[in-house]
């Protein structure tokens, strides 16, 4: 599966979309020169800028789109002018979901906009065909030593039917990521059966390598061994248990929450935010942008167990929803 990213930031959120998809970021379109600066020093993708000017029709296809569009219209810590705020970008991105029709739209914004916006965003959804769900996660629901709650929202077109030509029967379940595969939970579960695939994720165990995950992409190919994968994010396990008491990681002497100065430390705030040591603060660029940009980010392993939860929700019935 390919992913399309906009409002990329330091990419954290692609990162747990990739984990929990098996997928690969293949374009983004990131307008900050600093976030834009670190996105050419880990990836090799294009990056096509400001999404108000983009052409999307000669923009490559995508399975996922992402997208952390700014928060400062809803966010507390602003003036909460919502939609009348000159950063509400939302509707170019609905421009973008409905010219490129991917099939998961995967957003992330700060707690404030469940209150404040996001009724227009699912008017918006609604009005191009796509249902959608969305929850609210902490970060301290994964462990970490912090709240920063956040809202994420996953999108789907509507009207989905199995594609198994001896089935095509409406789905009322879904099994993670049956929607996008166009089966029904049935279908899936038995192509996943024999497949060797269990019901709850991507990983095929291999009974050979200590309990940790190898990876299968939608396509069928395992991940290769010598991908960016590994590089980037370590292993799925040490990914998403990053702020576990039991994890390896977390065993791991924190950096100094504050620097020689007496101020906050960014490797400290990287660390906080679940990110591999020296994402952002090994790029060259001020603290104080450095500081910005983690501010700005979202905590990975937070967004993966944002994506597992909703994606493992039942799809209603027409009954239930009557």
């Amino acid at each position: 599966m390919k992913i399309g990213s906009l409002c990329t930031g330091y990419g954290g959120l692609d990162m747990a979309v990739e984990a929990y998809f098996g997928a690969e970021t293949i374009w983004c379109a990131e307008i900050d020169k600093y976030a834009s600066q670190l996105l050419k020093q880990h990836f090799d993708y294009p990056n096509y800028g400001d999404i108000k000017t983009i052409d999307w029709a000669q923009v490559e296809p995508i399975d996922i789109m992402t997208a952390g569009y700014p928060c400062q219209p809803f966010s507390s810590a602003g003036y909460r002018k919502g939609t009348d705020d000159k950063r509400h970008i939302f509707p170019f991105i609905l421009e973008a979901i409905s010219a490129l029709r991917p099939k998961f739209v995967i957003l992330e914004n700060v707690r404030g906009h469940l209150s404040l916006g996001l009724k227009e965003v699912l008017i918006g959804l609604a009005s191009i065909g796509y249902d959608a769900r969305w929850k609210i996660v902490r970060a301290s629901d994964v462990g970490a030593p912090h709240q920063r709650a956040r809202l994420f929202i996953i999108a789907y077109p509507v009207g989905f039917r199995c594609q198994d030509q001896l089935c095509g029967k409406k789905s009322d379940q879904s099994i993670d990521g049956v929607i996008a595969d166009s089966y029904c939970y049935a279908c899936e579960k038995s192509r996943r059966t024999n497949r060797g695939i269990s019901e709850s994720g991507n990983g095929l165990r291999d009974g050979k390598d200590q309990g940790e995950t190898r990876y299968e992409h939608r396509g069928g190919g395992q991940a290769s061994a010598n991908s960016d994968y590994p590089r980037r994010f370590g292993t799925m396990q040490r990914f998403q248990s990053r702020f576990n008491s039991r994890s390896e990681m977390s065993l791991q002497t924190p950096p100094n929450t504050l620097d020689q100065l007496g101020r906050l430390n960014p490797p400290f705030v990287e660390y906080m935010m679940g990110l591999p040591k020296g994402w952002v603060t090994d790029l060259d660029i001020s603290r104080s942008q450095q500081l910005k940009m983690l501010g700005n980010g979202v905590v990975p392993q937070q967004a993966y167990y944002a994506i597992q939860q909703l994606m493992e929700l039942d799809t209603p019935s027409e009954q239930d929803l009557s």
